[in-house]
This record gives C-alpha cells, sequence and structure tokens, in this order.
C-alpha cells in the first residue's frame, strides 16, 4: 500500500533539476548563515523565496554558490561555523570588518576556496602551525592589518598554489620563516610594516621566488647587507620596496638589471657606497635611494630613464654635479636632490622637456643660475633651493608660474626680485621646520 507513493516521492525527487536541489541547499545554508550573523540590515534582501543566486554578496556558477562577498559590512564577534558549508565555494572576502577572536580554523573545511581575504578586521593571536591545511588550491591569502603575534608559521611555505601572500601591518613579534621562498608560484609578497619583527637578514631562500612580480618588505626590521643571490633569478620583478629598515652596505647592481623593474624603493636605509652606474632597468617610473649615506656622484645613466617620473636621492653625501641628461627625462614630475653636497650649476635644461612638478636640491653647494625654464611644462608646484652658492636674477618665468605655490630662494646671491602671485607660499621657517628631523620623522614628512 505504501510502496507507491514511495515511488512517486523518488520519481519527483529525482525529476528536479540538480541545480535548483543545490539553490534549494545553499538558500537554507545561506539563510543559516545570515542568522549566526546577527540578521544584519545589509542582508535583508535574503529570503525564504528568492534564489540565493540573485541575492547581494552571492556569486553563482551553474547554480552553486562559489562565491561570498562580505567586505566591509560591519560584521561582529567570531567568524560563523557555518561559513563553510558550502561544497562549492572558491572565493571568500570577510575584509573590512569587526571580525575578532583567533585565525578562524573552521576555514579548514572551505576545501575547493582558492582566493581568502581576512585582511582589515580584529583577529588576534599566533597564526596556527597547521595554516597548510587551508584549501589545497588557494591562490590568494589575506590576512594583512589584522593583531596577529608571534611567529609567521613554516607550514604556510607549504600552501604550494599561491601567487598572493599579504601578512603586512599586523603585530608579529617573532619571526617570518624563509621557507616562503618555497612557494614557487608566488608573485605577490607583502610583508611590510612589521615593525616588530626579531632583526634578520633579507633570507637568500626568497631567491627561489622567480615568478615574483610584487615585494613589498617596507619596515619589518631587516639588517644586513641586500644579497645580490636574492634577486638575480627575479626577472619578472615589477615593484620591490625594502625602505625604512636597517640595511647597510653597497646596492648591489643586480637590483639595476632587471628589465621588468618600475618602483625601486630603499630609502631610510643605512646604505653606502656609490649607487650602480650601469642601468639597465631602463623601466624604472620610481627610484627613491633618499636618507641613507650613499656617495659619490650621481650615475649619467639614470639619464636614460625614460620612463622615470620621480627620482629622490636627498639626504645622502652625494657629490659631483647634477648629470645634464637628467634635464632632457620627458616624463619627469619630481627631482628632489637636497642635502647632499652636489656641486656645479644646475643644468639649463631642467624643466623644459619635462612636466617638472617639485624641484628640490635645497642645502648642496651649487653655483650659477637658476634655470628659466622650470614651469615651461606648466605644472610646477614647488621650487625649494635655499642654502647653495646659486646667483644671478631670479626667473621672471616663476612669476608668471600659475601652479607655483612653495618658493624658497634664502641664503643665495640671487639679485632682483620677482612677485609670485599664488598666496598659499610656504613659509622658509615651515619648510625648515619641516625637513630638520628628516631621519625621525621621514615617513611623515616626505609622504603627506
Amino acid at each position: 500500500m505504501t510502496f507507491l507513493p514511495l515511488l512517486f516521492i523518488f520519481f519527483f525527487l529525482t525529476s528536479i533539476p540538480f541545480p535548483a536541489f543545490s539553490q534549494y541547499n545553499d538558500r537554507s545554508t545561506l539563510l543559516n548563515l545570515k542568522r549566526d550573523l546577527g540578521d544584519p540590515l545589509s542582508l535583508r534582501l535574503w529570503n525564504d523565496t528568492s534564489s540565493p543566486c540573485n541575492w547581494p554578496r552571492i556569486t553563482c556558477t551553474a547554480g552553486n554558490v562559489t562565491e561570498i562577498n562580505f567586505q566591509n559590512q560591519n560584521f561582529t564577534g567570531t567568524v560563523p561555523t557555518t561559513i563553510c558549508n558550502f561544497p562549492n565555494l572558491k572565493s571568500l572576502n570577510l575584509s573590512f570588518n569587526y571580525f575578532a577572536g583567533e585565525f578562524p580554523t573552521v576555514l579548514y573545511n572551505c576545501t575547493k576556496l582558492q582566493y581568502l581575504d581576512l585582511s582589515q578586521n580584529l583577529f588576534n593571536g599566533s597564526l596556527p602551525d597547521d595554516i597548510n591545511r587551508l584549501a589545497p588550491k588557494l591562490k590568494y591569502l589575506d590576512l594583512a592589518a589584522n593583531s596577529f603575534a608571534g611567529d609567521i608559521p613554516k607550514n604556510i611555505g607549504r600552501i604550494s598554489k599561491l601567487k598572493v601572500l599579504n601578512l603586512y601591518m599586523s603585530e608579529y613579534d617573532g619571526t617570518f620563516p624563509s621557507e616562503i621562498g618555497d612557494l614557487s608560484e608566488l608573485e605577490e609578497l607583502q610583508l611590510a610594516l612589521n615593525d616588530k619583527f626579531t632583526p634578520v637578514k633579507l633570507p637568500t631562500e626568497f631567491g627561489k621566488l622567480k615568478k615574483l612580480k610584487y615585494m613589498w618588505l617596507e619596515e619589518m626590521n631587516l639588517i644586513g647587507e641586500i644579497s645580490a643571490v636574492v634577486f638575480e633569478n627575479m626577472t619578472d620583478l615589477k615593484h620591490v620596496d625594502l625602505s625604512v629598515n636597517n640595511l647597510t652596505g653597497r646596492i648591489p647592481d643586480v637590483l639595476f638589471g632587471l628589465k621588468n623593474l618600475t618602483e625601486l624603493y630603499l630609502f631610510a636605509n643605512d646604505l653606502t657606497g656609490e649607487i650602480p652606474k650601469s642601468i639597465s632597468a631602463k623601466n624604472l617610473v620610481h627610484l627613491d635611494l633618499s636618507a641613507n649615506n650613499l656617495n659619490g656622484s650621481i650615475p649619467e645613466s639614470i639619464g636614460n630613464l625614460t620612463n622615470l617620473e620621480l627620482l629622490y636621492l636627498f639626504v645622502n653625501e652625494l657629490t659631483g654635479e647634477i648629470p645634464r641628461a637628467i634635464g632632457k627625462l620627458p616624463e619627469l614630475k619630481e627631482l628632489k636632490l637636497f642635502t647632499n653636497k652636489l656641486t656645479g650649476e644646475i643644468p639649463a635644461e631642467i624643466g623644459f622637456i619635462s612636466k617638472l612638478e617639485r624641484f628640490e636640491v635645497s642645502e648642496n653647494q651649487l653655483t650659477g643660475k637658476l634655470p628659466e625654464n622650470l614651469c615651461h611644462g606648466g605644472k610646477l608646484q614647488s621650487v625649494i633651493v635655499y642654502s647653495n652658492n646659486l646667483t644671478g636674477e631670479i626667473p621672471e618665468s616663476l612669476g608668471d608660474c600659475e601652479t607655483l605655490s612653495s618658493v624658497l630662494l634664502q641664503n643665495n646671491g640671487f639679485s632682483g626680485s620677482v612677485t609670485i602671485s599664488n598666496n598659499t607660499r610656504e613659509s622658509f621657517e615651515q619648510h625648515f621646520h619641516r625637513f630638520q628631523k628628516i631621519n625621525e620623522i621621514y615617513r611623515a614628512t616626505i609622504y603627506e
């Protein structure tokens, strides 16, 4: 008597398309997740009747939930234990919230994850030693800007498919592992702004990261010399930032031989010796070697960097003249060479070809006239040349430069006078106060 009804139910269930059945299950699970999050107003459109594939912050593929994006939703508490109850989930973004507690190991159950972003939350404690239990196909891992402390575990180097690893700006007060160098697929590495790390040299094992394109290792207690071995096989590198550390010794030539490099930041270290003379990294756009102890002359080869927009060499011990070729760089916007021991005349070409915005060469031993064409590109904002041995009349073109806001010419031998129309000029006292403690408050002043 009961066989036929049961058979009917069986055929009815098997006749339901699988995607619809999957959506039904996912909808029920998502509604449970919503309740675990406290029924937030931002998820008010999640309901019992509509398809979850049409809900905000959900992405489906072939009827299955594959992406959950809870970025910047002001969610609090701990990560719900139901977050991984989606068998096809590939992407989970919980960034910019107020999730707290230790690293949520419940995420080990998201076995198909390829993208995981927990950045900008309130997580604390140490990362688990078995963090390699995260999904084997994980390609993107962002744990940055939390309060994680202790050591970064060695097993992070066993998440073998990783292309992006972001661990910057946390409270790590132990070590970071050289095993990161085992991540052979890695393209982006960000460990910066972790100044409580135990002081250590840049691991030579990082030289195995042959696919790396982006390296941000600013302010993380690196010491010792920059090993050429680290960079000799990193031919894909585009961005290198080793600034605000305690690096010593010479700048290795290999850094200036990376042909794909566009940004190189080594500022605020204790680097010595001369700037490498041969530069084949001709795609450089930003070059910042400021606030070190570099000596010798500025290489003529910098004049071959036709894409260069920013050249910062200030607060060093550089001598000799400013190469004339620098004045012929077509893209140059910012030239900051102040507080060195430079001599000779300022090249007349500076400003004529480029759209120069900032020209700062104060506190040197420069002689001769101020170039006539500093504002030729119509973008000039600052001319800071005080405390040199410059002479001659102040160019009238400065008075006609409508974009100019800061002009500091004191402690030179200029004759004549020019009225600068802009009323927002910075006083000499204000400027001097900004830069007199350059080594102590470097980042707060230069990048304000």
